[in-house]
């Protein structure tokens, strides 16, 4: 991947919103990673718009998890592994996973270019290989290595590294960025659980509690 700074050209708006998302979540949104849980009943737009994006889970499920991440966040890979792949084997068929994109490249600089890979992985049906690839742990995020772990996946190469040099992932990842500011996201890793909000990388035990009472409330409505 020779010529990869187009993914660094995050436009004037999104570069606003990021310095917004920077001020007021530093002592707030990135904070919440070690604060206590907590899990408010939210029923918002941060969860709309989602037929198009690529799930875990059945799409039948009655609880609907919206994950917003950052791929150079400590605390979203330390959710992924230690919390993230048990809780959807634990609620096999009961819960429909979502991811999307809040870099911060302020205080990550490597996370626009990450999140560009990855919606590239997504355009050809990888994102959630992609995904797993960048939260395993010891991923690099040089455009050079990205482009070697769509390698790694099969993907093809040439339509990759088109996709990665061009404006149009970020339009997708802006639209993600915008969504989250809008409806109340300040830092990574928030999650939005059918509404009900739980910022941070917090216990499996409160992801449990939270999973529990929409699964109560679904099955008690009837649906």
């Amino acid at each position: 991947m020779d010529n990869q700074s187009n993914p660094m050209k995050w436009n004037v708006r999104g570069a606003a919103l990021l310095a917004i998302v920077f001020t007021a979540g530093l002592f707030l949104g990135f904070r919440m990673g070690t604060a206590k849980g907590r899990a408010t009943i939210v029923y918002s737009g941060a969860m709309s718009d989602l037929e198009n994006r690529p799930f875990l889970g059945s799409k039948d499920a009655l609880v609907t998890i919206v994950e917003y991440t950052d791929y150079e966040c400590v605390f979203c890979q330390r959710y992924y592994q230690n919390t993230f792949k048990t809780l959807m084997a634990e609620y096999d068929g009961k819960v429909r996973y979502f991811v999307r994109h809040f870099p911060v490249p302020s205080i990550h600089p490597s996370s626009v270019r990450a999140a560009v890979a990855a919606s590239c992985a997504e355009d050809q049906g990888e994102f959630w290989a992609y995904h797993d690839i960048l939260f395993s742990g010891g991923a690099v995020l040089s455009p050079d290595s990205l482009g070697a772990y769509a390698s790694r996946l099969g993907l093809e190469q040439t339509r990759f590294d088109e996709c990665f040099a061009s404006q149009e992932p970020l339009q997708h990842i802006q639209e993600d960025l915008e969504r989250g500011v809008n409806y109340g996201v300040r830092g990574t890793p928030a999650f939005f659980i059918n509404g009900r909000v739980l910022f941070g990388a917090q216990p499996l035990e409160t992801f449990r509690a939270t999973v529990d009472a929409a699964l109560e409330e679904m099955e008690g409505s009837g649906d």
